[in-house]
């Protein structure tokens, strides 16, 4: 577990050293791969963006980004008239023991911070099977930032979104 921590502060790290180039350059997309624990050598590169077929009833950059940096996950259900993803749940290779589950929340049409909800939930295989334990406020936070910054990127390449 406290190798996951150490990976996902090593990309955010890495990740804020490009902050200047990438405000300039609106056409940078994070390599999400770079947190996504489960993803091999050859998945280096991150999958199509998907367009949402369903007109949403919550702000469609945080759906559109919520369903692009949690698909990795397995997606359980969704919904865009509510503004809820639920992933499925999933263990990382190096460490089988643990599990987790994500639960995204959209409120409302406006493109900000506080519109979205991470919930994180943990589970560890213990003698009597998966056992409820607390994930790291650190985790809930990164995803959050990843969704954000992916959903400002589809905002400002959006050539449609004032119309």
């Amino acid at each position: 577990m406290k190798k996951f921590f150490i990976l996902i502060v090593a990309a955010l790290l890495s990740s804020c050293a490009t902050w200047n180039s990438m405000t300039e350059n609106w056409s940078w997309d994070w390599n999400w791969n770079a947190l996504n624990p489960w993803s091999s050598a050859e998945d280096a590169t991150e999958p199509e963006e998907k367009e949402v077929q369903t007109p949403v009833a919550v702000n469609k950059y945080l759906w559109q980004a919520s369903l692009d940096r949690l698909t990795f996950m397995g997606i359980n259900s969704e919904n865009p008239q509510t503004g809820r993803i639920t992933t499925n749940w999933k263990s990382m290779p190096s460490a089988p023991n643990e599990r987790f589950k994500i639960v995204a929340e959209i409120e409302g049409q406006e493109l900000r911070a506080d519109a979205l909800d991470i919930i994180v939930y943990k589970e560890v295989n213990g003698k009597n099977g998966w056992i409820k334990s607390a994930p790291s406020e650190t985790l809930k936070n990164e995803i959050e930032q990843a969704i954000i910054s992916k959903a400002k990127i589809l905002y400002i390449n959006d050539d449609n979104k004032d119309k």
